[in-house]
């Protein structure tokens, strides 16, 4: 269940996802619930996109903010070692 998207000319996105809910009706109602949770991640990471710089710095206030770009962070939950 992976979800596709495409960016239409006019600056809109259309998202598709294909499901094929089985089982009982409750994980029925769970596979939904996780499409649907997989089309708001993904319009989410699309829309933040937007705000993301090519890169150059942005100077504010005198102030040189840069960015180290797309790279992977990794993050220590609660409890890991």
């Amino acid at each position: 269940m992976a979800a596709q998207y495409k960016l239409e000319q006019d600056g809109s996105v259309s998202i598709t996802l294909n499901i094929k809910p089985h089982g009982s009706m409750l994980e029925q109602e769970e596979q939904i619930a996780a499409a649907v949770a997989e089309v708001g991640r993904l319009a989410t990471e699309l829309s933040l996109k937007g705000f993301d710089t090519d890169g150059q710095p942005i100077i504010v206030d005198n102030v040189k903010h840069t960015s180290r770009g797309e790279e992977k962070k990794r993050s220590k939950r609660r409890g890991e070692k």
